[in-house]
């Protein structure tokens, strides 16, 4: 089929051409910028990091009757955790539970097990220390007592 060489068709087809040269041509280079972008954005994503959070050590469980938790301290009260940044940005705080079960007497819990997310690493000890008081309130006797 023959070329048009009308004025009026050629514009256009120059101004298609020039437009459709932007997507085809050099597909090398476009792939290779493509390549760079996306290692460079997997680099910045993932990116390890360290931050402090708070530590609140919170008491489950009941001590024994006649006793109740007077104290629970968290030494040191911040730790340093290590991670990707956004596993990071999520976490205000860490709250560390410490069973007082049937206890009788204040405990320590040295070094504090902390279970974090598996991206997530601690970088340092928790020590717990809970202190557990008899109680002042008198123990409320069964109804059913003879």
């Amino acid at each position: 089929m023959p070329q048009r060489n009308h004025k009026r068709f050629a514009e256009p087809a120059d101004s298609w051409q020039r437009v459709r040269g932007l997507f085809v041509d050099d597909w090398g280079l476009k792939l290779l910028a493509m390549a760079i972008t996306l290692v460079l954005w997997f680099m910045v994503s993932g990116r390890i990091t360290q931050r402090e959070v708070m530590v609140e050590a919170k008491p489950e469980g009941k001590p024994a009757p006649t006793f109740e938790v007077k104290d629970v301290v968290a030494t040191p009260a911040k730790i340093r955790i290590q991670g990707p940044v956004n596993y990071l940005n999520e976490i205000e705080k860490l709250t560390v539970p410490i069973s007082v079960e049937g206890r009788r007497e204040s405990f320590d819990v040295s070094p504090m097990p902390l279970s974090l997310d598996r991206n997530i690493q601690p970088l340092g000890t928790i020590n717990v220390h809970v202190t557990i008081v008899a109680s002042s309130k008198p123990a409320a006797k069964s109804p059913n007592t003879n």
